[in-house]
């Protein structure tokens, strides 16, 4: 009797226990309540007794001795019961619910919308001091200040250049994003490196110090980039197109996380409530423009490419072997396919016969729209897969997915084919991975370097924590493949429509390629691109600009111009 009681004990147990961790409330979750598992764990903690209990009565016990035992053994299953449950609920505090630490928004007993957050979780954030982040010129861009009382403020320099890519830190009302998120654990120092001077400053209870960061933005080159770029919507990423490393990344609109971050130094109540509702009212209004501040545009804007894109289409047909520099192509001004006239109003001259070369020089769509049927749903698919298009680029801020298609089954019909060839269809994609696109072709290897932002993580006393290299992403296309495309950017550069407006950069000593588009997106409103590298020395410049929905954008007018200018201060310092 007595072993089918605790059967039954133990299955009541394992039944309340899987249900308490399996279900849970979407009230319970919103509200942060654990009602329906502490009710679980209560008759897991019976159940348990019970297991521990049955057939041992106290009637039938004989003896003082054998009663004092009896008890003590009722006490310590009791204190073991008591172990097993707090064991359970830690772990499903601290592993399973871990959300218990987020702020929330609730209502109190009055009907008033409050904050609720956990009073440890603050004091823990308040009191690290955060590490710093300093540009590759050394200087610091964002640190902390620490109050008498020990609690920390983010600071920013509000005179750097590169505080805007920077992302913000608010992690108990709006959260982190951008470095601020991605380096978190660094940043906070939960992460050192070093277990035993962890172990040792929490034996201790020293104040956490979290690691610095060290950038690869170069801040003249960020403020040249900034200039250039203005108060025009777009975005400009400059890299090194041999390491991957970014030297320039600038987007507007843009927001000041100066402006975002908490300040509990403040200890008057009245005025830190005030500077709160200040931020608050920031947030809300950031949130609020339609312009989409909290965008950062060089990563998680995707944009329509236009015909910077006939250059992964060049690759493809090059790559397939469907075409060489030198093989001609017709273009009387239009192409025609299955009923869809696609018109070709870039010709320089009333010549119907270009080739292949010519045909990326003046930026014919008509050739790249045969270009495109040519390759087909499969060929176009596999070139921009090989280039990174529907994949997430591995780098150190969050970006944006760069798609073929959000139809998938678009390519199906060659006039789709025809419009993906020319850099229009349904193609999306991101600034930085235009830019290293051109880094691929601009190496002549076809290699897609790995970007990155972050050069280094190192602690207080300079100790390196992480260190970032050059790596390899992609292999896009073989050598011999990159090397043609290399050569025919740097024809569009020379003698091209890019070269006849000024790309080649001609004063630099810097060999260049580069490509223009002028991607419509209806009504009149157009996004304008352009792609380029430059070599010097032993450097390579890769660049992609845009700037987006535009009424009469146009790549050679508006993103041309601006690139040159980035390139041109990053060519002035290579010997």
């Amino acid at each position: 009797m007595a072993s089918a009681l605790r059967v039954f004990f133990g299955l009541v147990a394992i039944a309340a226990l899987t249900f308490g961790l399996v279900y849970r409330p979407a009230a319970e979750i919103k509200t942060r309540q654990d009602t329906t598992w502490l009710l679980c764990l209560l008759v897991v903690g019976i159940a348990l007794l019970g297991i521990f209990w049955s057939g041992r009565g106290y009637s039938k016990i004989q003896g003082s001795e054998a009663r004092l035992q009896h008890l003590v053994w009722r006490v310590a299953s009791l204190v073991t019961v008591g172990f097993i449950l707090i064991t359970l609920q830690l772990l499903h505090l601290y592993i399973l619910t871990p959300e218990i630490e987020k702020p929330f928004e609730t209502t109190n007993s009055a009907g008033e919308a409050v904050l609720v957050q956990d009073p440890r979780r603050i004091d823990e954030i308040q009191t690290v001091q955060r590490g710093r982040i300093f540009d590759a010129s050394g200087k610091e861009v964002a640190g902390t200040f620490v109050s008498k009382s020990g609690v920390v403020k983010r600071t920013y320099d509000t005179n750097s250049s590169i505080r805007f890519l920077l992302g913000y830190y608010n992690p108990l009302r709006f959260g982190t994003t951008g470095l601020e998120d991605s380096f978190e654990d660094y940043l906070n120092g939960k992460t050192t490196g070093n277990a035993l001077l962890d172990a040792q400053r929490q034996l201790l209870n020293k104040p956490t110090i979290g690691n610095d960061l060290y950038l690869t933005i170069d801040p003249k080159l960020q403020q040249v980039a900034n200039d250039a770029l203005g108060q025009t919507f777009g975005a400009i990423v400059l890299l090194d197109g041999n390491s991957g490393a970014v030297l320039a990344m600038s987007g507007f609109p843009r927001y000041d996380p100066a402006l975002l971050v908490a300040d509990p130094t403040i200890e008057d109540a009245s005025k830190r409530r005030a500077y709160n509702e200040q931020v608050q009212k920031q947030w809300e209004a950031y949130n609020n423009d339609q312009s989409s501040p909290l965008l950062f545009r060089p990563t998680q804007g995707l944009f329509t490419p236009g015909s910077i894109f006939k250059t992964p289409t060049l690759a493809g047909m090059l790559e397939s072997g469907k075409t060489t520099p030198e093989a001609t192509w017709q273009d009387s001004g239009f192409f025609t396919i299955d009923g869809v006239r696609i018109a070709d109003n870039n010709r320089p001259n009333q010549n119907t016969t270009w080739t292949t070369r010519q045909g990326y020089m003046f930026s014919l769509n008509a050739v790249f729209a045969q270009m495109g049927v040519q390759l087909g749903k499969e060929g176009l698919d596999k070139i921009n897969r090989s280039f990174g298009l529907e994949q997430r680029i591995p780098f150190d801020l969050s970006t944006s997915i760069s798609k073929i298609a959000i139809d998938p089954t678009y390519l199906n019909s060659r006039p789709a084919q025809a419009a993906t060839g020319f850099g229009q269809g349904e193609l999306l994609v991101s600034p930085l991975h235009v830019a290293l696109i051109a880094a691929a072709m601009g190496r002549g290897d076809g290699v897609i370097p790995r970007p990155y932002l972050v050069q280094s993580v190192k602690t207080r006393d300079n100790s390196v924590v992480k260190q970032t290299g050059p790596q390899v992403w992609l292999q896009a296309v073989r050598p011999e493949t990159a090397s043609v495309v290399r050569d025919i950017m740097i024809s569009s550069a020379t003698d091209g429509y890019v070269g006849l407006n000024g790309g080649g950069l001609p004063r630099t000593g810097a060999v260049v390629g580069g490509k223009t588009g002028t991607a419509e997106v209806g009504n009149g409103i157009n996004n304008a691109w352009y792609m380029a590298w430059a070599s010097k020395g032993d450097r390579l410049f890769a660049i992609a600009v845009v700037i987006d929905h535009k009424r009469g954008g146009e790549g050679l007018a508006d993103a041309m111009p601006r690139a040159n200018r980035v390139l041109t201060e990053a060519l002035a310092s290579v010997k």
